[in-house]
């Protein structure tokens, strides 16, 4: 049964949030944290998914989105820092108040795992699973994107901004954004080092955590091009790291990209690859061992296709 309620924040800022209740269990705790504009509600498929292995899964909207929106953005205070600073770092206490510390588990979609150098808890968890996270730092990007980023956020991203007070979804953002969040996402991407200026500290914390961690990009990411991961990657240099670098043709499909990852067409592939990875760590193993779903997948019953994955059937 899924539970629709809401999380306060540090400052007392009320975060919508959904706790899906595992069908047996609970193994462990997963907290998803989502993207710049992409509400909650796009992880229910993924979060009902691991819920299903026994797994207790919390989604929850950063301030200004989706259930965390206000009636207005016009006027409404919020930035990117805020939602990892009041709001990633409020839900992760909220849960390990309300579930105990471990096993927890963190997955940050793009933003989402980036928010790893903005807050210290973040290393209280058991184990990572970062999708589609980056640096993005306009120079790390292609040449002709490079240009045109330039242009989006240094011109017209800021005049569109302080023409409506917020950030219309319509600019090709998703969901809209407060104007606090757009302002900053774009000093951001045109600083090299991404927020690692604004932030100094976040190449400590990065350095700092030291969880098993499993990162998945995708080779047709337009939003996180291979140069961009791998700044981010090596931030994370005391993390035990697999990096997956997934090709869609390996999987059977036509494209990925950035929000693909989270649709159910992934469930025996890519969604196996993270309970896989979540189950080596339930199970104490000291580190884990890759292993990689392929499509089609064959096995029509999953308890037995996951004990020939484990070695156990």
């Amino acid at each position: 049964m899924n539970e629709l309620s809401f999380i306060t924040a540090l400052d007392g800022f009320e975060l919508g949030a959904t706790l899906f209740q595992p069908t047996h269990g609970p193994r462990g705790t997963v907290i998803v944290n989502g993207a710049t504009g992409v509400p909650a509600s796009y992880y229910a498929a993924f979060a009902e998914h691991l819920a299903a292995s026994g797994l207790r899964v919390v989604t929850y909207d950063y301030r200004g989105v989706g259930a965390s929106r206000p009636d207005s953005l016009r006027g409404f205070s919020a930035t990117m820092s805020d939602w990892a600073v009041r709001d990633a770092r409020s839900v992760l206490e909220h849960v390990r108040a309300r579930f105990g510390e471990a096993p927890l588990f963190w997955v940050g979609h793009s933003f989402g795992g980036q928010a790893l150098g903005l807050i210290d808890d973040a290393r209280q968890v058991t184990g990572a699973v970062l999708v589609g996270s980056q640096l993005g730092d306009v120079d790390d990007f292609p040449l002709p994107d490079r240009l045109k980023l330039r242009v989006l956020f240094g011109g017209v991203l800021p005049a569109v901004t302080r023409s409506f007070g917020y950030l219309p979804g319509a600019m090709g953002v998703g969901e809209d954004l407060p104007r606090g969040v757009a302002e900053e996402w774009a000093r951001w991407c045109l600083t090299r080092g991404y927020f690692l200026q604004a932030h100094p500290v976040a190449r400590r914390r990065f350095a700092r955590f030291d969880r098993p961690t499993l990162l998945f990009s995708m080779s047709d990411d337009d939003y996180a091009p291979e140069p961009a991961v791998a700044q981010l990657v090596g931030l994370l240099s005391n993390a035990p790291l697999e990096h997956r670098r997934v090709v869609p043709s390996e999987l059977g499909v036509d494209a990925i990209g950035h929000f693909g990852f989270f649709r159910p067409r992934f469930t025996d592939t890519l969604w196996r690859e993270v309970r896989w990875f979540i189950d080596d760590l339930v199970d104490g193993k000291k580190g884990f061992r890759p292993r990689r779903a392929r499509a089609p997948w064959n096995l029509e019953d999953e308890d037995v296709a996951l004990d020939l994955a484990y070695g156990r059937a």
